[in-house]
This record gives C-alpha cells, structure tokens and sequence, in this order.
C-alpha cells in the first residue's frame, strides 16, 4: 500500500491561504477571472477558520444594499464610476481587500496610526481639488498599506490606507495609467472611504470628474 503522505499543518494551510489571498490583491491582473480567485480563496480560509461560513455571501448582501454589487459583482460600480478606466480589475479588488482587512487577512506593508488616519481622511476632499499623481500621494500621506496593480508605473492602482484596527474603513486612492496615455506615473481619479461604492464615498479629482476624463461619464 502507498504510504500516507506527510500533510501540512493546519497552521500552515492557513498562512498559504492568507499569502495567496494577498498576492491575489496586489496583483490581480495576474490571476485570471478576480472574483472567482478570490472567492475560492476566502470560501476556503473561512473553512479553515471554522467561523462564519456563510460570511462573503452575507458581504455580498450588504455590497447590494450599499449600491456595489451589481449583476456583474462590484465591477458593474466601477464601470459606472470610473468609466473609462478599463482596469476595473485592480479597482475591484481594494473592495476585497477591504473584506480581508476587517477579517484579519490583509497584509499591510505600512499601518496609520489613529492621528495619520483621521488626518488623511480629514484632507482627501481638499487635497483632491487639483491633480495628482502617485508620487504626491506618497509624498503627502506615505507609504501606503497596500499597492494595488504592482510597482509598473504605466497601469492603474489602487492605493489603500489602514489602521490596526479592522472597523476603520479603507482609505482607498484610485489611479489611472496605461501605455498609451503619455503619463510616466499613474494619475489621481479618486479617493474614497471605504464601507461602500456610493458616488457620495467618493471625492473625485479634475481629472476623475471631468466628462473627457478616464473617469469621467
């Protein structure tokens, strides 16, 4: 008879979950259809947690009630929202993101304290009266805690802000490029606090407002 393979621990299993969990959010351009990755993923690290099974279905149920869920998951908000920006994909998944934030999942590169949070999200509306590019968010609010479409910058981002504390809301920037804009470093649409997509979550540059914008209607 074969011998039984030496399994994982389940420790482990855990950890691999939660690597590829995060590696699906920073570059989710990677990993094919996003939803369906990250649905096996969180499905399976909910198991694992032997709590809440059912708790992405009941997050999908909120996402509806809030306006972010449409026929085509939380992308049908972003076509809405950011139109003309065609990568929906890295958009889609700061909302992700914020579900693994509040259950523990998210691995943050940087953390806010409570003081750089609330002074963030005190000067996004103002701030985001003019135009940006990636390198003035960095250079006004730091680091970000996650980088959403990888360190290339002639794609879009989504540059997500997070406390230690799972109950605060995302703080989410969201970033235009692509190869053939003529931009060196992705461009400011939106900010938004996270909870829900609601065009009121939003406070959307000149750039992210404009009609002739890429995230203009």
């Amino acid at each position: 008879m074969p011998s039984t393979p030496h399994l994982a621990s389940s420790i482990d299993i855990h950890a691999h979950l939660i690597d590829q969990l995060n590696s699906v959010l920073r570059r989710p351009a990677a990993y094919g259809d996003l939803d369906t990755a990250i649905w096996f993923l969180m499905d399976h690290l909910l198991v694992a947690e032997q709590r809440d099974p059912g708790a992405w279905q009941e997050e999908q149920s909120r996402l509806t009630e809030v306006g972010a869920w449409y026929t085509d998951g939380v992308q049908g908000a972003f076509r809405k929202l950011l139109p003309r920006d065609a990568a929906r994909d890295t958009h889609t998944a700061s909302v992700y993101a914020e579900f693994a934030h509040r259950r523990g999942w998210l691995t943050a590169d940087r953390l806010l304290s409570n003081s750089e949070y609330e002074a963030m999200r005190d000067a996004l509306p103002g701030w985001c009266a003019v135009d940006r590019d990636w390198p003035d968010v960095t250079a006004e609010f730091g680091e970000p805690s996650v980088v959403i479409g990888g360190p290339n910058p002639r794609v879009s981002k989504a540059l997500a802000y997070a406390t230690a504390t799972p109950g605060d809301p995302l703080l989410v920037l969201h970033l235009w490029n692509d190869y053939d804009s003529g931009l060196s470093q992705p461009a400011l649409l939106a900010a938004r606090v996270g909870g829900d997509l609601l065009p009121e979550s939003f406070t959307f540059t000149p750039l992210g407002g404009a009609p002739d914008g890429p995230g203009g209607g």
